[in-house]
């Protein structure tokens, strides 16, 4: 019921109130979806680890307490000088408690090396959101496309259904004042009979997508099946922007803005810091050290001290895990770089097949604006020379089933036409909830 409510709420806030909008589509999906809020999960846990890595650059302080019980007394109090009239006290029984800080004065680049890794796999974390967001956002526009797609395939069947009744009935009609043969009546019944299970699978289709669509925005099927849907259609200037644009400046807006790229190039970066990282192990790290220092047995008579000092430290052997370390860093390195390449040949691909398919898709819209019109003089006529008795049953049922497929054929090509806009703005890293209002015009 929740995800109603909001749904409903989503839609009370846009301007066409009485019907879902491709953009509000894509703003629930953004908001609801779990693959989206897994990718801002992700970019957190990158956050923290950059504040976790700056932590090394600060102090620290650290409390520390202990109380042991011995076999045989012990010292309580450490020894400064001999005193023969004042001997020390021993204890079986004894308490220490400090609070001491320590400082890195010196580790070699280690902690810096760090913090870098840090902050580009932060920035790899956001590219792969915003990579995220816009996969989804291309497939929620996918899906609704798909609805508007099979909604009004069967929208055509039901314009040829009206059609193939209406020449049945007048098949059985003429058949009892006895001015057609029964043949024309079983042939219309026919057509009428295939059009019905034709209609089936088309109805069956529009079940699939509002399926589809309702579940990448989160919401009841019944919500998506009961709305209205927007007609959409690219607006003047998204539909000329890269008409004139050459392919090689495509590939080149795509490799620098695609967030693919991007995510996989921040990535590459992070492993080349982490050489640095790597490497920083082979030298000694300097720190300094200070603590107060209170010691006591069972009677509770403490006595503190001060302490402070500089520290060295250098693993002379480690049987060659700081060399392994070292060339695991760098082979990780050659694998992000692979990576990269790897991710704008696949962008190049995606590019070339996005811009065929527009190409495509555009010229098969031209095609069949005229194949329909056409195809609705052709109905015409033949409907009136049938009436006159000039033309036969069978030229005018040919031509509706020509009509019905071009009609059908054209309402894929258009909505095909912004599906591959779409994917072409994703490709060059532009799909937005900014670009989908200006790009996409609702239809009134």
């Amino acid at each position: 019921m929740i995800p109603i409510l909001l749904f409903s709420a989503l839609l009370v806030t846009q301007q066409d109130t009485a019907r879902l909008t491709i953009a509000t589509a894509v703003d629930r999906a953004i908001a609801t979806h779990p693959s989206v809020a897994a990718a801002r999960a992700q970019r957190d846990v990158a956050s923290a680890d950059i504040d976790q890595a700056r932590a090394a650059w600060l102090p620290m302080l650290s409390l520390d307490g202990a109380i042991n019980r011995f076999e045989k007394p012990m010292i309580v109090y450490p020894l400064h000088a001999l005193d023969l009239r004042n001997p020390p006290t021993f204890d079986r029984a004894l308490a220490q408690a400090s609070v001491g800080a320590a400082y890195t004065l010196l580790d070699f680049g280690a902690r810096s090396s760090r913090v870098h890794v840090a902050e580009r796999q932060r920035e790899a974390a956001d590219a792969t959101l915003g990579a995220t967001e816009q996969q989804l956002a291309a497939r929620t526009a996918n899906a609704y496309l798909r609805v508007l797609t099979t909604r009004g395939i069967l929208a055509a069947e039901d314009q040829r259904l009206a059609a193939l009744s209406a020449e049945a009935k007048r098949a059985r009609d003429r058949l009892a004042a006895g001015k057609s043969a029964r043949l024309d009546t079983l042939r219309a019944a026919s057509e009428l009979a295939s059009a019905s299970a034709d209609r089936l699978t088309s109805a069956s289709n529009v079940d699939i997508a509002e399926h589809e669509l309702a579940r990448l925005v989160g919401v009841a099927y019944e919500t998506v099946h009961q709305a209205p849907l927007a007609g959409v259609r690219l607006s003047p200037a998204a539909n000329n922007a890269d008409a004139t644009v050459t392919r090689g400046a495509l590939t080149a807006r795509a490799n620098s803005a695609n967030t693919d790229v991007v995510a996989a190039t921040r990535r590459a970066d992070a492993a080349q810091a982490a050489i640095g990282s790597a490497r920083a192990t082979m030298y000694p790290q300097v720190q300094a050290m200070s603590a107060i220092v209170d010691r006591s047995n069972i009677t509770g008579r403490y006595l503190a001290e001060w302490q402070m000092g500089v520290a060295f430290s250098y693993p002379i052997f480690t049987g060659g895990a700081r060399t392994s370390l070292i060339g695991r860093a760098e082979a990780a390195a050659r694998v992000s770089e692979e990576q990269v390449r790897a991710a704008k040949l696949t962008n190049a691909q995606q590019l070339d097949e996005t811009q065929s398919t527009l190409d495509g898709s555009r010229a098969r819209v031209t095609a069949l604006e005229a194949a329909v019109a056409q195809s609705s003089e052709v109905a015409r006529i033949t409907q009136l020379l049938r009436d006159v008795g000039e033309g036969t049953q069978t030229d005018y049922l040919i031509a509706e089933a020509n009509l019905f497929r071009a009609r059908s054929s054209l309402v894929q090509a258009r909505h095909a036409v912004i599906a591959a806009r779409v994917e072409l703005a994703r490709v060059l890293g532009e799909l937005s909830r900014s670009w989908i209002a200006s790009s996409l015009e609702t239809l009134p």
